[in-house]
């Protein structure tokens, strides 16, 4: 039989529409949150200043995928830079090369990877956020950490417990510089007085009868801590799970003062006073002409304003 050829009823050219500008696409996205898009942008041009062949800039960034692993959240961006486009993927923050790394979940797998093996080199030092306040006790504790992996006999989990020790007793010294004298207590605490000072720590950090709990469980964390380091350094028949006890019990005090001492001075409610949600989060921006120089940001309903505010 004869084939018969069959008309297409559509007129005109099949035309693949162009690619829209970066611009234009900026204008069709939900955004997920400004303040995330900044700390993305900001990180990924940090990065961009080491690369000897110049700084680069963000011109376009979505984000495009976001997995729960083991209780963590990673998010990945699509950057576009005037360098090429980026994979920006965080907890913690990475960036790779789409050229070298074309396949998201590829990439997504190596970087999980990849950060666990950081994550148990870096188990040996502090991370908690703002430990500058207190520098130089985090430094002794991560010595203390350090000198676990080297230790193989009673002796050597003995000096763990001196080390933790000597940093506890920096924290102390520490504490004198942070804390305004309180009214009323003459004479102050000696200087190695670790107890004490971490009571007036306590009351500092939280006050007034709300936070009498809270108050009850720093004192009681520092004595407890402070007789458990000093146990170690008297156990003659000492082992390496005591040593690493007894550097976590260090290391969690130390975390658990620092973040009292950090909520208390930037005056962060903890819930959004517009929807009264806990997903409040603390922005430093140093262009703020408010003190402190905080923003606060609700990432459940994006209500904003200065580190002042209080929930209603």
């Amino acid at each position: 039989m004869r084939k018969t050829k069959t008309k297409s009823s559509a007129k005109g050219k099949c035309v693949i529409p162009k690619r829209p500008p970066l611009g234009t696409l900026r204008t069709t996205l939900v955004e997920p949150s400004p303040y995330e898009e900044r700390e993305v942008t900001d990180y990924f041009e940090w990065q961009s200043t080491k690369d000897p062949k110049g700084p680069a800039k963000v011109k376009h960034l979505e984000l495009v995928k976001s997995e729960t692993v083991w209780g963590r959240v990673h998010k990945v961006w699509d950057v576009h830079a005037t360098d090429g486009r980026w994979w920006v993927i965080t907890e913690p923050t990475n960036l790779y090369s789409q050229k070298h790394f074309p396949s998201l979940d590829y990439t997504l797998s190596f970087h999980i990877g990849l950060m666990a093996r950081v994550a148990a080199r870096e188990s040996r030092q502090a991370t908690v956020k703002n430990s500058e306040v207190f520098a130089t006790a985090y430094r002794r504790w991560e010595q203390a950490a350090e000198a676990i992996d080297l230790a193989k006999e009673a002796e050597d989990f003995q000096a763990v417990g001196m080390k933790c020790r000597e940093c506890l007793l920096t924290f102390a010294r520490a504490m004198q510089k942070n804390i305004p004298p309180p009214e009323g207590a003459s004479p102050l605490p000696k200087r190695g007085d670790f107890i004490h000072w971490a009571e007036l720590m306590a009351e500092y950090t939280a006050p007034g009868p709300h936070a009498k709990e809270l108050r009850k469980y720093l004192k009681d964390g520092a004595n407890t801590t402070w007789q458990l380091v000093n146990w170690l350094t008297h156990a003659s028949n000492a082992i390496r799970h005591d040593a690493e006890l007894v550097a976590a019990a260090t290391n969690h005090l130390l975390e658990t003062f620092t973040g009292v001492l950090v909520r208390h001075e930037s005056k962060n409610p903890g819930r959004c006073p517009n929807c009264l949600s806990y997903q409040l989060e603390s922005f430093y921006v140093p262009e703020v002409e408010h003190d402190p120089p905080y923003m606060l940001v609700c990432m459940a309903c994006h209500w904003k304003g200065p580190a002042t505010q209080k929930p209603e």
